[in-house]
C-alpha cells in the first residue's frame, strides 16, 4: 500500500483520476479512505511545490540577510533555494530543513575570463531553477537582480538592494562590467514587483535616483531569531579564545578591517580604555598594509595580552563569538563628501542585536535611535580617545542587568527579520 501511494504522490492529475478509477474495483468500504488519502496526498504535493529562489552574488556568509530572509520564508511554508558562489571561508551551516544553498564556483581571486565564465553558468543555472516555477524570486544586488530579469518570465521578481549601486561615467574604466550592470539595473528596476533597501535614507535615495512613482519599502538589515540558537556553542567558543577570556567583558568586531570601519582606532581605543577585565576580539584581519599596522599596534598595545585578531572564520564560529561576546562593535566613519558613507545599513548592528549584545558605534543618524534606547554607547568622533571613553562607557553598561532585557524587547518587537520582512510576506500571500 505504501508503494502504491507513493505513485499516486509523483503521478500527474489525470493520473491521480485514473487510478482512482481502477480503485473502485475494490470493495467500496475501503474506497472512502483510499480516496481521502489521495486528496491528502495531492494537497500536501500542492503546498510542497511552494518554492522561493534566492539569487545572489556575494555568499550569504557575508550577507546574512539572505540567511534570514529564506529562514523567515521558509517558515511561512516555502521551499528555498539560494543560488551563489563560493564563501571566502566555506563551512557546513546548520540552517534548518527545506534551505538549499547552491554555489556554482569560486568567483574571487580569479581573472576576468573565469569571472565571466562563472556568471554565465550562474545564468544558465538560474534559468534551468526558474525553469521549476517558483512562486518568486528574490535578488539582492545589481549582478542577480539583471539575471532575475532575464529568467523571470512570468514570475514574480522581489529586488531587496542590499547594496548601494550608483552609475557615474568616471568609474566606467575602472569597472566597465560593473559600470554596465548598475545602469541596466537602474533602467529596468520599475520591471521589478517589489523593490525595497535596508534603510530609509537609501529608499528615498533610489527612489528619487531612479524616478520612482513609488517609494521602495525599508527592510532594515536583521536578524532571525530561532525558538533555539543552535550555533551558541560555548564549546566552541573555548576552543577559540584564551583561557583568561571567558571570565572578561568581550568587545567584538566581525565586520570588515579598513579605514572607514575604524579598526585601527579600535584597538588604540581599548588599549587607552585600560581596563584589565575586559578584552578584544576582531575578525577578518588580512595581510594588506592597513591590517599588518593593527598587529604592530596591538603588539605594542600595554592591553596585548587582551587583544585577540583572528583571519576570516567560518560562519559558525563567528557565530559563536557573537553568542559568548557582551559588546558588539560598529565604528563606521562618515564623509561629507560621500554620500555613500551618510547612508549605512550595517549587516553587523542586526548580527549583535540579535545576539543580545550592546552596542560600540559612532554618534550617526542610523545608530543614535539605539542609544536612545540605551542599548548603545556612541563615540562623538572617531579618534582613538573619544572612542576609549564609549568603551569605558559601554563596559559600565554591560555591568548592569536590564540592557539584555531592554534589547530583547526591541530585538522581538522590531528589530528581526520575522517583523521587518512583513512587506514581502503580505505580497507572497496575495499571489
Amino acid at each position: 500500500m505504501a508503494t502504491f501511494l507513493c505513485s499516486l504522490a509523483w503521478g500527474s492529475a489525470n493520473n491521480l483520476l485514473e487510478i482512482t478509477g481502477k480503485i473502485c474495483k475494490f470493495d467500496f468500504f475501503l474506497l472512502d479512505w483510499q480516496i481521502t488519502i489521495i486528496y491528502i496526498i495531492t494537497f500536501q504535493l500542492k503546498m510542497d511545490k511552494k518554492s522561493i529562489l534566492l539569487l545572489t552574488l556575494v555568499h550569504p556568509d557575508f550577507l546574512p540577510p539572505v540567511y534570514a530572509v529564506a529562514q523567515v520564508l521558509r517558515d511561512q511554508g516555502y521551499n528555498i533555494r539560494i543560488l551563489t558562489f563560493d564563501s571566502f571561508v566555506p563551512a557546513e551551516l546548520n540552517l534548518g530543513g527545506n534551505i538549499e544553498l547552491e554555489s556554482v564556483g569560486k568567483h574571487y581571486d580569479v581573472n576576468t575570463i573565469e569571472r565571466i565564465r562563472l556568471r554565465n553558468k550562474f545564468m544558465k543555472r538560474a534559468r534551468q531553477l526558474s525553469y521549476e516555477n517558483p512562486t518568486a524570486i528574490i535578488s539582492f544586488c545589481p549582478f542577480s537582480f539583471n539575471c532575475g530579469i532575464k529568467i523571470k518570465n512570468k514570475v514574480p521578481l522581489i529586488y531587496i538592494a542590499l547594496e548601494v549601486s550608483d552609475f557615474v561615467f568616471h568609474d566606467f574604466l575602472r569597472s566597465p562590467l560593473s559600470f554596465y550592470r548598475n545602469l541596466r539595473t537602474f533602467q529596468n528596476i520599475d520591471k521589478a514587483n517589489l523593490i525595497a533597501t535596508p534603510s530609509i535614507q537609501r529608499s528615498a535615495w533610489l527612489a528619487g535616483r531612479c524616478q520612482l512613482s513609488i517609494m521602495p519599502y525599508t527592510i532594515l538589515n536583521t536578524s532571525y531569531l530561532s525558538d533555539q540558537d543552535t550555533e551558541n556553542s560555548f564549546e566552541t567558543f573555548k576552543e577559540l579564545v584564551p583561557q583568561d577570556f571567558l571570565n572578561k567583558k568581550i568587545l567584538l568586531y566581525t565586520g570588515a578591517v579598513n579605514s572607514q570601519q575604524c579598526t585601527l582606532e579600535l584597538v588604540q581605543g581599548f588599549d587607552l580604555a585600560n581596563d584589565p577585565e575586559s578584552a578584544l576580539i576582531i575578525t577578518g584581519i588580512k595581510d594588506n598594509d592597513y591590517c599588518n599596522e593593527i598587529r604592530e599596534i596591538a603588539e605594542k598595545s600595554n592591553a596585548r595580552e587582551r587583544i585577540l585578531l583572528f583571519p576570516y572564520l567560518p560562519r559558525r564560529q563567528m557565530l559563536s563569538l557573537q553568542s559568548n561576546a557582551d559588546i558588539g562593535v560598529y565604528l563606521s566613519k562618515e564623509y561629507f563628501n560621500k554620500i555613500q558613507s551618510k547612508m549605512i545599513a550595517p549587516n553587523k548592528v542586526g548580527e549583535y542585536m540579535g545576539k543580545g549584545l550592546y552596542l560600540l558605534g559612532i554618534n550617526n543618524e542610523y545608530l543614535r535611535p539605539f542609544e536612545m534606547k540605551g542599548i548603545a554607547s556612541l563615540a562623538t568622533s572617531p579618534k582613538p580617545h573619544d572612542i576609549s571613553i564609549a568603551i569605558k562607557n559601554a563596559l559600565h553598561a554591560v555591568n548592569k542587568k536590564d540592557y539584555k532585557i531592554k534589547i530583547k524587547e526591541f530585538v522581538l518587537d522590531y528589530f528581526c527579520m520575522q517583523k521587518q520582512l512583513v512587506p514581502v510576506i503580505q505580497f507572497l500571500n496575495k499571489l
